[in-house]
């Protein structure tokens, strides 16, 4: 039976290295075929038209020199392996391509047929197990957004039912209660109150995890989005007394934005600035515009709480991280706070 090629992409200007790779492809088993451009515009061309098994990339061609070159083919062709041929000069730089999911590298001048063909066939094989986790990793999170979408639903039409009954009871409707029972039932309903909550939001950060979170952008005023955070977190600052404070630029013109999710970040941010300060603290709101880019604007939200200690830094945008250094009393919460601030 006749073995199938293998499709190879070499992009190389030097007519030297050029010949010497497709001599070297050519010795191996099974047979290689070979398209050769040198330079990266007629390399992105062929990539439109085709997609090759392979990509044998020269880092410095005449109109692409160093990182940008593999940057700009692992955009145009995000699941096709690429392998550096690099000169000595340039080992460092394919090292760090590497880092950045270029699948191997070769030194030009120590090419030989054994290793082209061994670094052809495991740049394919990384590659090919790489698309697979892909799609278990796809898959799982499908299977966890279905399930936790089941869960949640279930779970609401006994909260709901809890919810009423308890009101109901509140309202007298059921008969009077004693001071204690009424004690006894607001917690029950703030219990509830915050499983519902904590629902929503595993829903939400799913939904975002899976990116199937809406984004329906339209022009808005940032003060009027700060106003109604603060609105909003009002009494729950008031509770422990707690300043909110808001710096508004006035030069800043109408964004384009999510209201919805705009609002979600700054209420969550708010109610993170809230759990963790002190009694009598502060929290500040501050947006204006950034100087090096005009099209920007700049919103922070900090306060005098406890901080966040610089072991939890990198961490704090995971989905249901939490800071095991703060006090468990203050634990409430899946901690999703950043993790919808870092999505949205």
């Amino acid at each position: 039976m006749e073995q199938q090629s293998t499709s190879v992409l070499l992009i190389e200007d030097n007519p030297g290295d050029a010949d010497l790779v497709r001599l070297r492809l050519v010795e191996s088993d099974p047979p290689v075929q070979v398209d050769c451009v040198h330079r990266l515009a007629d390399a992105l061309k062929a990539l439109g038209r085709k997609m090759p098994a392979l990509v044998l990339l020269d880092l410095n061609l005449p109109d692409s020199h160093g990182a940008e070159t593999f940057r700009r083919v692992m955009e145009k062709a995000p699941n096709v392996p690429i392998v550096i041929l690099s000169g000595q000069d340039d080992e460092n730089l394919a090292m760090k391509a590497v880092h950045l999911g270029v699948q191997d590298y070769l030194i030009k001048n120590d090419i030989t047929s054994k290793q082209l063909d061994r670094a052809l066939r495991y740049a394919i094989e990384r590659q090919s197990l790489l698309r697979s986790l892909e799609m278990t990793r796809k898959q799982q999170l499908e299977f966890k957004s279905q399930f936790l979408s089941h869960v949640s639903h279930e779970l609401r039409t006994p909260l709901t039912c809890i919810h009423q009954y308890v009101t109901l009871l509140l309202d007298g409707l059921a008969g009077p209660l004693t001071g204690e029972q009424t004690g006894h039932l607001r917690t029950v309903l703030k219990g509830v109150t915050q499983l519902h909550s904590m629902i929503r939001d595993l829903l939400e950060a799913t939904r975002a995890e899976t990116g199937k979170l809406r984004i329906e952008p339209r022009c808005v005023s940032i003060g009027d989005l700060v106003g109604q955070a603060v609105a909003m977190m009002q009494p729950a600052a008031n509770e422990k007394a707690i300043s909110l404070s808001t710096t508004l630029d006035p030069a800043i013109p109408l964004v384009y934005a999510d209201p919805e999710r705009i609002l979600e970040v700054l209420t969550n941010l708010l109610d993170n600035g809230l759990k963790f300060n002190r009694t009598g603290g502060a929290i500040s709101i501050k947006a204006s515009m950034v100087d090096t880019d005009p099209s920007a604007v700049y919103v922070s939200v900090s306060d005098t709480g406890c901080g966040i200690s610089p072991q939890a830094l990198p961490r704090i945008f995971e989905l249901l991280f939490q800071n095991t250094n703060i006090a468990a009393a203050n634990l409430q919460g899946l901690g999703l706070g950043f993790s919808f601030a870092g999505r949205s």
